[in-house]
């Protein structure tokens, strides 16, 4: 076997082993499958693997519910707060707006009532333009049963914000001599902020058919 063939030979067994090598690297499949477990990069440059990255939400515990889950097998405490919340701030910007038809389906006959003579008895509807700061805090507080009815009370915190769209802006005037800008930029109206804590009760018919939760009772509660 002369010098040629063997050169060739030693060629074709090196090219293997690399080809060999580069299906190792690139044919594996990049990224992860829903199935796998995401890692989570930490602060100081870890990976650690098998961590959720999302934060989750702690299920409430409040007594009777457990037995309201008995009694109403699709209940659900996460999905009833995120409900109950988005329902607590479309109340209440329909309340201030005076605008209660939007939200009657959500309210109990006895609600309605009372937050239509509310809304009646102003002198005028309201300047001021009603906005959350953040998204109202929600908690179960209390959970009880009168015969085939449930009742759950949740408590909500949250910070509104007021603003009159019709005030005149301030502007900041510049007086001789100072390093502020030499143009007279308006200033929007200045904000007013409230805190409030409530309680609010909801109520279901236990043995009617896809009867939803209405909101029958609003209490104060201490911030």
């Amino acid at each position: 076997m002369n010098n040629n063939v063997i050169a060739l030979i030693v060629f074709a067994v090196v090219a293997v082993v690399i080809l060999v090598n580069l299906y190792n690297v690139l044919g594996r499949k990049v990224g992860f499958r829903a199935e796998e477990k995401p890692a989570n990069i930490k602060p100081d440059g870890e990976v650690e693997v098998g961590v959720r990255t999302e934060r989750l939400t702690e299920s409430p515990r409040v007594p009777n519910l457990e037995a309201l889950k008995t009694r109403d097998v699709n209940f659900n405490e996460i999905n009833f707060l995120e409900k109950a919340r988005e329902t607590y701030e479309q109340v209440v910007l329909a309340f201030h707006k005076g605008e209660l038809d939007a939200i009657k389906d959500r309210l109990s006959e006895r609600v309605m009532q009372s937050f239509s003579q509310a809304v009646d008895n102003r002198d005028a509807p309201p300047k001021e333009t009603l906005s959350f700061v953040d998204q109202p805090k929600a908690d179960l507080d209390l959970i009880d049963f009168k015969e085939d009815v449930a009742q759950i009370r949740v408590r909500f915190l949250s910070e509104l914000a007021y603003e009159d769209p019709t005030a005149e802006p301030v502007v900041a005037t510049v007086t001789p001599g100072s390093k502020a800008s030499a143009k007279n930029e308006p200033i929007k109206p200045h904000k007013t902020f409230k805190r409030t804590a409530e309680y609010w009760t909801f109520q279901k018919a236990m043995k009617a058919a896809n009867s939803p939760w209405l909101l029958t009772k609003v209490e104060a509660a201490k911030a």
